[in-house]
């Protein structure tokens, strides 16, 4: 029987006869494993030791995927670099690039921009100026098939200066950016909930104004940009009026959307078990959902959000999936929550980058601060 029949049938089973068909043959096990976790027994596979070059750790949440190949830009001082991974080819390997730097006298080195693609050209904004050591709002260009780095010009205001924010492309012509960290005149740092959308057509930054539908402020937070909806979760949290420095993870635990179509917000609220009476954009979820996290990975698996790894803060999760071996899985459809273990996986702040169907690639930093890579195989 085709595979997509299988997947059809499925979709009018219950809980109960999904446990009766996954008892028949191997073949239909793994579909209603797939169907009710979304995946089936992944594991992990370490191939840090297998490449031996890799960029520099404090830029591996930079990456930009285009038709397979992975890219992070160094915006270095001197010879800004772009660091390459292909994986089209079977045997992967760091592939070291130096840019063409256009309008030199214009250029300015960045620590960890944020970037997003649209076609064949990466879009960078914000970061940390190498040589002020404070936020920058520097927005670059690269044209990857002729590596040449220009610096854009917009028309008009460009968000304030920051680092720590996202950047995500929509609708093949557009880039939200949202939150971030900034800095006053006074040089305090403080999270923001700032949301911009850039038009590559018209080379000009929009400001969302409806502020009150916002997520809350935060920075290091984590999203991703699918069929014209983005999805923001969790992240860090700092404000003016806090006396310390001290930066700690964010209470928020629901997964954010927006709607570039209908130009809506609406939330999946983590389980609760004393939900009343919601406003309808709110959406109630079932299960135990990933808690507060900073630094993890989110990404889209046969139509639902995982959650992988970072930094936890949650009393409902038990001490083993503190670990980072544990998958939270979300099904939009049924609003439910499971989690599924990934044998050996280490815990790590990462990001995850699926590029191959039977694998999805992560790159991230472990407790020793070392990179880690590896590939997450179901």
């Amino acid at each position: 029987m085709p595979t997509e029949a299988i997947d059809i049938i499925i979709d009018y089973l219950n809980v109960k006869d999904l446990q009766n068909l996954s008892q028949s043959c191997r073949k239909l096990r793994r579909a209603a494993r797939i169907f009710h976790f979304g995946v089936n027994l992944p594991i992990w596979k370490d191939i840090t030791s297998d490449l031996t070059v890799a960029p520099p750790l404090s830029n591996y949440r930079d990456g930009v995927l285009i038709d397979g190949k992975f890219y992070i830009v160094i915006l270095a001082e001197i010879v800004p670099i772009c660091w390459i991974l292909d994986f089209t080819q079977n045997t992967i390997g760091w592939m070291q690039v130096p840019l063409l730097i256009m309008n030199r006298e214009e250029y300015h080195p960045i620590r960890s921009t944020a970037g997003a693609a649209i076609k064949n050209d990466i879009y960078m904004f914000g970061g940390e100026s190498r040589l002020t050591g404070k936020p920058t709002n520097i927005m670059y260009k690269l044209e990857i098939k002729t590596m040449k780095l220009f610096k854009v010009i917009v028309n008009g205001d460009s968000p304030t200066p920051r680092l720590m924010h996202s950047l995500d492309s929509v609708n093949s012509g557009h880039i939200i950016l949202f939150g971030g960290r900034c800095m006053t005149h006074g040089n305090k740092l403080y999270d923001t909930k700032d949301f911009f959308i850039y038009s590559v057509y018209k080379n000009m930054w929009i400001k969302y104004d409806q502020t009150s539908s916002l997520p809350s402020p935060r920075s290091l937070h984590n999203s991703i940009a699918i069929n014209g909806k983005l999805y923001i979760y969790g992240g860090q949290h700092n404000t003016l009026r806090s006396n310390s420095l001290k930066t700690s993870i964010h209470d928020d635990e629901d997964i954010w959307v927006f709607d570039s179509y209908k130009n809506t917000w609406h939330k999946y609220l983590a389980p609760n078990p004393s939900f009343l009476c919601l406003p309808k954009e709110w959406i109630p979820t079932t299960g135990i959902g990933p808690g507060k996290r900073r630094g993890a990975s989110i990404f889209i698996l046969r139509r639902r959000i995982i959650i992988l790894g970072g930094s936890i803060e949650c009393k409902n999760i038990g001490e083993n999936e503190k670990t980072g071996e544990y998958m939270n899985i979300f099904c939009p459809l049924k609003k439910t929550w499971r989690h599924v273990k990934v044998d050996g996986m280490p815990r790590l702040e990462c990001v995850a980058i699926r590029c191959r169907e039977n694998g999805v690639f992560i790159i991230g930093k472990n407790r020793d601060a070392k990179i880690v890579m590896g590939w997450i195989i179901d």
